[in-house]
């Protein structure tokens, strides 16, 4: 199923490229924040930088209110902590100092809407105040046109904003509802399981963290293309340590897969679309795969273009590009016997070029054992005998992964623009690898490789040979981090075009 694009990308991923620390492997040292809370993740991250601090009796206190006071703090030391520090060598008190540190920085303003005053700051902060808060953090951008992107099989879906998704959004003023629009839109606030935002509510420690921690890579924004040194740990697809850890230059911003690229071993590259580099941390870690015979190709005819023993249109020729991820000219030449053309007009049109095939697969009888089975969908006729020859590849791999579910070709409508109108897109075991926008499950009920047989892994035998033959996976090909949490994650489909 194609999706309505939500770009994770370089931005949002950067929230979940904070260190969990030491202790986060070897247990919390807050006998009321296990590793099982909703918020330990972000609560770990916000101490390790400096953010947050547990209370003077050895809590972390996840669900306590927290103050004024409190939380200007910590986005001062978020964002400002220079600003911060200074106020505090200047003699202030710590609340005193987050209060005059966010009015230097323009997070207060004179003559504010916001019920804040030196005398208010051990009173609560409401969740629609907070919000006012975490939106001045945000440069003057638009991040609904960054993030989002036109509907694609879902002819009715529309963006969703955040009045037509916040039951009580009456509730909030102009000024308050301008702020969590902003933050809906940039992905910060979801809402809650009862569809409310609560802005006349207070906000717990956990609520605000997360928040903020949503948050402070899109404030780091402002700070791009500045220098930093990085250490780079390039590890392979089991784990294990590709080559020795690699200190060098970067910018706050940069992409650390493209940075993996340039230092990998040749021949590799990194498995996802990385994260940005942030002046939080030193230390980042990138997957890397081997290239694939099709990247081997391509590099090997470059070559002799450079060289000149080959000419443009000789190296535009080359059958490597019908096993290339993404969308070009051979693969629709392929398809269309067109380079300018990228879909059927109509079902009447796409269904002249289906072909119904049978592949073989493995299945699993009731009794939890695996058997020999075959399985038969419709898919686009041109692709067809490479189709069978990616199921026979995974039927014949070790791994032996079991099909519950497949579908190939199927005309979701005139105005569809996703790959299953065309017949080059595939799915697989839709409930156990579902599809999921922002953690909300749109399709499925679950993705859980490694336990569930059903699920499909991200280095598992499915998505390496589907990859050989040029077909991208919708479990990383629209959201560079596989925190479900963020972006768009499609884990049942396959596409030929990438779409």
């Amino acid at each position: 199923m194609k999706p309505l694009r939500l770009i994770c990308s370089l931005i949002l991923c950067a929230a979940l490229s904070l260190p969990l620390g030491a202790f986060a492997a070897g247990g919390p040292p807050y006998p009321d924040l296990p590793q099982e809370h909703w918020a330990y993740a972000d609560i770990t991250q916000a101490v390790n930088l400096g953010i947050l601090k547990g209370m003077e009796d050895g809590r972390m206190a996840p669900e306590d209110t927290l103050t004024w006071g409190q939380y200007l703090v910590m986005l001062d030391r978020a964002v400002y902590p220079e600003a911060y520090a200074l106020q505090l060598q200047l003699g202030a008190a710590w609340d005193m100092a987050g209060y005059d540190a966010a009015k230097e920085m323009g997070l207060l303003l004179e003559n504010d809407f916001l019920p804040v005053s030196p005398s208010s700051l051990s009173q609560p902060i409401l969740r629609q105040d907070a919000a006012v808060l975490l939106n001045r953090l945000l440069l003057d951008i638009d991040y609904k046109e960054m993030f989002w992107s036109a509907p694609s099989d879902d002819e009715d879906w529309e963006i969703p904003t955040a009045a037509g998704s916040f039951s009580d959004w009456n509730t909030l003023d102009n000024n308050h509802q301008v702020a969590v629009a902003r933050l809906f839109e940039a992905v910060i606030v979801k809402g809650r399981a009862d569809g409310t935002f609560g802005g006349g509510e207070t906000i717990k420690r956990a609520d605000g963290t997360v928040l903020l921690m949503r948050a402070l890579p899109l404030a780091e924004m402002r700070l791009w293309g500045s220098p930093k040194d990085i250490t780079l740990r390039l590890l392979d697809q089991d784990g294990g340590l590709l080559v020795a850890d690699k200190t060098i230059p970067a910018e706050l911003g940069a992409s650390t897969s493209e940075l993996a690229d340039l230092y990998a071993p040749k021949h590799y590259a990194a498995m996802d679309g990385g994260v940005t580099v942030t002046r939080t941390r030193d230390l980042y870690t990138v997957t890397m795969r081997p290239f694939t015979q099709a990247e081997l190709d391509e590099e090997a005819y470059y070559e002799q273009l450079s060289a000149g023993q080959v000419t443009q249109e000789e190296y535009d020729a080359q059958n490597f590009w019908l096993r290339k991820l993404g969308e070009n000219d051979q693969k629709k030449l392929l398809l269309y016997g067109n380079a300018s053309q990228r879909r059927y007009a109509n079902r009447q049109q796409a269904e002249q070029h289906m072909v119904t095939i049978t592949v073989p697969m493995w299945r699993i009888d009731k009794n939890g054992n695996k058997y020999a089975s075959e399985g038969s969908f419709p898919i686009h006729a041109a692709i067809a005998n490479d189709v069978v020859a990616i199921f026979t590849e995974i039927f014949n791999d070790p791994e032996q992964f079991p099909f519950r579910d497949l579908g190939g070709y199927g005309w979701r409508g005139d105005k569809a623009t996703g790959e299953h109108n065309c017949g080059t897109a595939i799915d697989i075991n839709w409930n156990e690898n579902y599809q999921i926008r922002n953690g909300r499950i749109q399709t499925g009920s679950l993705w859980q490789p490694g336990n569930n047989p059903y699920s499909i892994s991200p280095n598992g035998s499915v998505v390496r040979i589907f990859r050989e033959h040029g077909w991208s996976w919708g479990g990383d090909a629209w959201a560079d981090n596989s925190d479900d949490s963020y972006g768009y994650h499609d884990y049942m489909h396959f596409s030929y075009m990438g779409w």
